[in-house]
């Protein structure tokens, strides 16, 4: 009787994720590989986790800010402070999106691939 036969593949919305298991035991010298691409699948999802989350904070807080300028009723206090939560909340947005950029081109610059973590942890192995 298989155990891990109900954990041969979690599913999410931002893809599917195969738990490490019997494969790795049995690979002998492969073993390490397939852990550190079990790895890299795993910061993979966790990446576009956050990033999902981060989205809808950013959807949540820029509906709140229109609806705080919305029912400002005139008060230019109160408008500029919707004003501002809706500028701070674009410019996260921004930063969020534009870090996976910003993290390929340094680790291309210096020469890590912080992106790809099962490459760099297999060449530190080795």
């Amino acid at each position: 009787m298989n155990l891990h036969a109900p954990l041969k593949l979690a599913q999410t919305s931002l893809g599917s994720f195969k738990p490490v298991g019997n494969n790795v035991i049995n690979k002998g010298s492969n073993s390490n590989t397939q852990v550190l691409k079990n790895l890299e699948l795993f910061i993979s999802q966790i990446l576009g986790i956050l990033t999902v989350v981060a989205s809808l904070f950013f959807i949540v807080n820029m509906i709140l800010a229109a609806v705080n300028w919305i029912t400002a009723g005139g008060d230019s206090g109160k408008i500029s402070k919707a004003r501002d939560a809706m500028v701070q909340n674009t410019i996260g947005l921004i930063i969020v999106v534009a870090s996976y950029g910003l993290i390929g081109l340094i680790g291309s610059v210096v020469g890590l691939q912080v992106l790809r973590p099962a490459e760099v942890l297999q060449t530190i192995l080795q």
